[in-house]
């Protein structure tokens, strides 16, 4: 036993020693040549591989990701078809781009080498002799690479502007966690072993090049020197023209027939891109760093018809250099470039010392977008994260330090409304600054129940989240860390950080490390709370009580992270005082010692990411202190904490019993969501010359796991119903629980959704009547690239005071989509339904009954379509059906008590648009067995029959004595659907693009 307990802990002690920390040196050497005619590149590649693990390597992972480009079944097809995006799904030959002429040595010695089974743009090489630790090989492979259209994601051309990245064999990272190869991706970055880099480049001698690396090519850099001298001299003397002469590109001048060899080194990176355009204008300068004082050459290259927007780019590289080495540590290479050019992964692209910029619309935005690039330098450039695993330790921490940046350098700035032009100040959002773009990017998609964890690798989240929490949230909660550390604290906790980490591959726990060794503070509130979940912090002024000349305020902890909170106090607006309070219990008093203290904030200049803000705030005067002022304003806005918002504007509507009606909404529907949301929408009815309209109360909540989001509420609508009464009308009341279920941690293409519905109907007609009951609704919509699966299954009771009758109907429906023909968007959709009465007690209804067609108005119950002629009997408006119970598209108004199954089958045409084929089938239990009926014609559907028409050609006998209607009289059997409720914004959204 003693024997066993002591070589297990000799196992343990070897294993720990095993566990230090290490990374590969990879060295490069690279000769390339761009052919601008044929858009290929021809190379040879030698790589010396260092293993500087303890374990001994017999195969090498190695990425050649040009190959992503080369069909759609890569990961990159399948993730760019997963975001809507289509240019490499139906892609053409000439815009496709691949990697071959591959032949793998080392040591000068032919190896065997394989594509990965499942991704052609990984390879794996076997090693004849194991690499044991510390040893040193040379791999050495000519390599072609056809480069894919500039369309697509990152590397590609577009004319003859090229954008050269990820464009060699390159190995995969090996470090404690084993071998990281991984497919290229656009949405997900990288990870990559730190090395140097010898880089020849050969094209024709009139292109311009911006690349990794410092230039050793003395007659280059002449040339670069010479059009930057050109360059400065066209902006002193205007030579670029007058800038509201647009000019929408600049043409590209011949190659010249003559080629140059321009060589670049560099150490200590971990990539290599380069650029080359020959329109390219050329601007030089000079930062000089803070803490070395080392002096750092920068260049901006840009197109000509871009000149007045680029005109200040060096100050814009010149600063983002400055104060991300002020803020993080000095920048550690000689020079930083940033080059125009067009770019499909969003709007910049980094690499080592060199940044690649998309179209900006403004100085403000290429401001933007070019200090965020360079300051990649630091967080992927310096401190190589694994992107892929990690994505929020570059892009999240960057956003710090841009919203950091354009704050210090721009503190009154309102960057987010002038982005909108002059409609900002329409709908109140003229005060909106760089910083609130992120707060509302993130507070919107928290509020909405579509958060996801910080801490997940990039290809887990939705394409709305990896913007909104992978830069947004994570930017924020890390100035919300500075503002509660304290700028000194937090720049030397960071700059420590570097220092340790400074080209290495860090994980999370070393910024923490970090971050808690220098600041002295238990920061597990932060890692593993917020980064890892997706908990909200909600903190609310509980109480404030004065005496004795002090201010004691208690702080209660609403949300669902114990972290620190600051609170301040003021008198008559000025600031008086401010404490952080540390994070303990749910209740926590704090003593402001100040005089004459009118009003109590919590976070007054929002810097930390809480969802709800409404309950931050105390007053000294007015009955309700806790109650922010109260504002009425036209439209809508966003939805500020210090300010109870109330929006007003015209409304109208029209039915053919209320006829034109006109009145206003009052609401406070903004963004982010408020947790209690109203919306009253008096009317007055021409028509009945009486009162109409529609109110809705709900309150919503996100818990922290489970459900996206819980909302209770109650609506009511108070419309006409009847032609021969104008003076009829109904109330329907209907308070109800809705789930949304589910809080999956990565992104998940199933959506599922429980509602509990209560109703009370009063209808003032000819007859007084009244309806009470509910539903309860199961949802389930799992859609993949080309299929969609819905299931549904509902049960309602109903009772109805007039003729006494007490029903309880069931229903089960499947449907299944299928986009047979993906490019022309061309489905074909199945549908199932079975419909089931349980009990029925009383008089006889068709209203109450199970329809072969779907509901008419008069059936709608519980009053939840929204119907312009609910209980007509004749024209067009008996043709409008809900698409629910058997779902047919007839105008049949056949009814049964019993039992109804149905099949409904839509087909949209080939080659012809719009218009789709249908048939329908059902069954209907009867004295003698089950009667069935069929039909099929032609009709045009949208989102999903929401919208749609359909002209029946053929029906069966029983389906035609349905409803009487001669064989030759098609257009009173037209059916129409318009189900308003279903369309939703978000739907038509998804539907178009």
């Amino acid at each position: 036993m003693h024997k066993l307990l002591f070589f297990t802990l000799l196992l343990l002690m070897f294993k720990g020693f095993s566990q230090n920390y290490f990374q590969q040196d990879v060295n490069f050497k690279i000769n390339i040549r761009l052919n601008d005619v044929n858009k290929t590149l021809s190379g040879f590649e030698e790589v010396e591989y260092t293993n500087n693990a303890n374990e001994t390597l017999d195969f090498l992972y190695f990425h050649i990701w040009p190959n992503a480009y080369k069909n759609n079944e890569t990961a990159l097809a399948k993730q760019l078809y997963r975001m809507k995006n289509m240019a490499l799904q139906y892609a053409n030959e000439k815009a496709r781009g691949y990697m071959d002429s591959l032949d793998f040595k080392v040591n000068n010695e032919q190896i065997k080498w394989e594509y990965d089974p499942t991704h052609i743009d990984i390879v794996k090489l076997y090693l004849k002799t194991p690499l044991k630790p510390g040893e040193t090989i040379s791999i050495s492979t000519p390599f072609k690479v056809k480069i894919p259209s500039g369309d697509i994601s990152r590397l590609g051309y577009v004319g003859e502007s090229f954008q050269i990245t990820q464009w060699y064999p390159k190995p995969a990272v090996y470090d404690l966690e084993g071998w990281h190869q991984i497919p290229y991706l656009t949405q997900g970055e990288f990870y990559a072993e730190f090395g140097s880099f010898d880089v020849s480049i050969t094209l024709p001698k009139n292109y311009v090049v911006g690349a990794t690396g410092d230039l050793q090519t003395a007659s280059e850099l002449d040339f670069l020197n010479d059009l930057a001298a050109r360059t400065t001299q066209k902006f002193e003397t205007n030579g670029f023209g007058n800038p509201k002469n647009k000019i929408r590109n600049s043409p590209f001048p011949p190659s010249d027939s003559t080629y140059k060899t321009i060589r670049y080194t560099q150490n200590n990176v971990h990539d290599f891109g380069w650029f080359a355009d020959k329109r390219f204008e050329v601007l030089k300068g000079e930062v000089t760093l803070p803490h070395s004082k080392r002096k750092v050459t920068t260049w901006a290259m840009f197109v000509p018809h871009h000149a007045k927007l680029w005109e200040d780019a060096i100050s814009y590289i010149n600063d983002g250099t400055f104060y991300y080495s002020k803020w993080n540590g000095d920048y550690q290479y000689n020079q930083v470039t940033a080059v125009d050019g067009t770019i499909s992964a969003g709007g910049g692209m980094e690499y080592p010392n060199v940044t690649v910029i998309g179209d900006a619309s403004s100085k403000e935005q290429l401001e933007v977008v070019i200090v965020h690039e360079v300051g990649h330098n630091w967080f992927y450039g310096m401190l190589g994260s694994n992107e892929r695993v990690h994505p929020w330790m570059d892009e999240g921490m960057n956003t710090l330090n841009e919203l950091r940046y354009i704050e210090t350098k721009y503190p009154n700035n309102t960057q987010l409304s002038d982005m909108m032009g002059g409609f900002a100040d329409k709908i109140h959002l003229e005060h909106l600054n760089h910083h609130d773009m992120s707060d509302l990017t993130y507070a919107a998609t928290a509020s909405g129940g579509m958060d996801q964890p910080i801490e997940l690798a990039s290809d887990d989240y939705s394409s709305m989240n990896y913007g909104g929490i992978v830069y947004s949230k994570t930017g924020l909660v890390f100035t919300y860390l500075k503002e509660y550390l304290g700028e000194e604290v937090f720049d030397s906790a960071m700059q420590e950080y570097f220092r340790r980490w400074v080209f290495k591959h860090p994980q999370p726990k070393d910024l923490k490390n970090a971050l808690e060794e220098v600041s002295g503070k238990n920061l597990s509130w932060l890692f593993d709370d917020i980064i890892p979940t997706t908990k909200q912090i909600d903190y609310k002024i509980s109480k404030v009580k004065q005496e004795d000349d002090k201010t004691i305020v208690t702080i209660k902890n609403a949300g669902q992270i114990n972290g620190p909170i600051k609170v301040e106090a003021y008198t008559y607006g000025k600031l008086r005082a401010s404490q952080w309070l540390e994070p303990g219990d749910k209740k926590r008093k704090i003593t402001f010692d100040e005089k004459g203290i009118d009003a109590v904030k919590i976070d007054a200049n929002k810097r930390i990411p809480e969802v709800n803000r409404k309950n931050n705030y105390w007053q000294q005067k007015g009955l309700f202190g806790k109650l922010e002022p109260f504002e009425l304003e036209f439209l809508a806005g966003d939805n500020e904490p210090d300010k109870t918002k109330i929006w007003i504007s015209p409304m109208g509507a029209y039915n053919i019993y209320d006829n034109i009606m006109v009145g206003v909404v009052l609401h406070n529907y903004s963004l982010p969501k408020n947790k209690f949301e109203y919306i009253v929408a008096p009317m007055y009815s021409f028509g009945r010359t009486n009162i109409a309209g529609y109110m809705s109360l709900r309150y919503s909540f996100v818990p922290a796991q489970n459900f996206k989001m819980i909302s209770i509420g109650i609506r009511g609508k108070n419309f006409g119903f009847s032609e021969e009464d104008k003076s009829s009308n109904y109330i329907a009341i209907s308070p109800y629980i809705d789930f949304i279920i589910g809080k999956p941690k990565k992104r998940s293409n199933l959506a599922q959704n429980l509602k509990i519905q209560g109703v009370y109907n009063l209808e003032d007609g000819q007859e007084y009547n009244i309806i009470t009951g509910g539903f309860a609704k199961y949802e389930l919509n799992y859609k993949q690239k080309l299929h969609q699966f819905k299931f549904k299954l509902r049960t309602d009771y109903i009772a109805e005071m007039k003729e006494d009758i007490s029903v309880m109907n069931a229903y089960v429906n499947g449907f299944y989509k299928f986009n047979y023909w993906e490019k022309k968007h061309k489905h074909i959709s199945i549908g199932l339904n079975f419909s089931q009465n349980i009990f029925y007690n009383g008089t006889t209804s068709d209203r109450f009954g199970l329809a072969l067609s779907g509901q008419n108005g008069t059936q709608d119950v519980f009053y939840e379509s929204y119907m312009f002629a609910r209980n007509v009997t004749s024209g067009v408006g008996v043709q409008r059906r809900i698409n629910n119970q058997g779902s047919f598209n007839s105008v049949s108004g056949l009814t049964t008590k019993n039992q109804l199954i149905t099949a409904n089958i839509y087909l949209e045409i080939p080659y012809i648009p719009l218009i789709g084929v249908f048939s329908d089938f059902g069954m209907i239990p009867a004295a003698n067995g089950m009667e069935t009926f069929a039909q099929a014609g032609l009709g045009i559907q949208f989102l999903d029959g929401d919208i749609g028409v359909f002209i029946p050609l053929y029906e069966n006998a029983a389906l035609l004595n349905s409803h009487g209607i001669s064989v030759d009289n098609v257009w009173k059997k037209v059916r129409f659907t318009l189900n308003l409720t279903n369309i939703t914004p978000n739907k038509v959204m998804s539907n178009l693009f």
